[in-house]
């Protein structure tokens, strides 16, 4: 299990303590997590605090109470909110972790808004 505490993620270790993951490709353990959510989902992550708002490569505008943290701290009419959107649409149309499977990805996308699916027209439709 892992949890994302203002922009790092954690995860338990045997000892009942915890390891702190830098979010970088360089480092073994966040590809380790990477590849824990290709296999398990974003069921794996917890997250309780959105920190500034902006996606990252912690992944937690991944979970689904990614919008509910924003709303919490920015209001829903931030721009903060139509970024995480627009984040969501686009790698669920890419295809990427986590949204690598179109059982998992068609959801983001039938519920993204018309307006955002509007601005980003020109990517390719998924198969």
């Amino acid at each position: 299990m892992y949890k994302i505490l203002e922009n790092n993620i954690t995860r338990s270790t045997d000892d009942n303590g915890f390891m702190t993951i830098p979010a970088s490709t360089l480092n073994r353990h966040y590809l380790e997590y990477l590849e824990d959510i290709k296999q398990h989902g974003m069921s794996i992550v917890s997250c309780d605090d959105c920190g500034d708002g902006e996606p990252n490569d912690t992944l937690w505008q991944y979970l689904d109470n990614a919008e509910q943290l924003v709303i919490d701290k920015y209001g829903s009419d931030s721009d903060k909110l139509t970024a995480l959107r627009e984040d969501r649409y686009v790698r669920a149309m890419e295809a990427k972790t986590p949204y690598e499977s179109m059982n998992v990805a068609g959801s983001v996308i039938d519920n993204t808004p018309k307006i955002i699916k509007d601005k980003y027209r020109h990517l390719p439709m998924r198969r």
